[in-house]
């Protein structure tokens, strides 16, 4: 079911950084190379997949662009949120945080891709 504008402004508040684009949502994603690029549209890739719901993405050298839409209800749905919600779970998962098995990036930027 298509959500209104009031139900898609209501629930961009929960996401990071996605914003209304016509009869779709979009989230620019900065990069710090094209490797980085390259990795998280791969990762991106692998959970609309998983979902069964497809983004359009934009790459380019420093950036991603995710748009989502759901084509056969013309407009903006739950999928919609709901995907982009995985996506920023991945986006902004710190394994630092979790139990420490995990460490996480070094702190230098040489190793980071997401220039968050």
């Amino acid at each position: 079911m298509k959500l209104n504008d009031k139900d898609i402004n209501s629930a961009l508040l929960d996401l990071d950084g996605w914003v209304i684009d016509g009869s779709r949502i979009k989230k620019i994603i900065p990069m710090y190379n094209w490797k980085g690029v390259m990795m998280l549209a791969n990762a991106i890739g692998h959970i609309a997949e998983r979902a069964w719901h497809h983004p359009d993405i934009l790459l380019s050298f420093s950036s991603i662009t995710v748009f989502l839409s759901t084509h056969d209800v013309g407009g903006i749905s739950q999928k919609d949120i709901a995907l982009a919600k995985k996506i920023d779970d991945l986006i902004n998962w710190d394994p630092s945080k979790d139990d420490g098995s995990l460490e996480g990036n070094p702190l230098g930027s040489e190793h980071r891709y997401i220039a968050k």
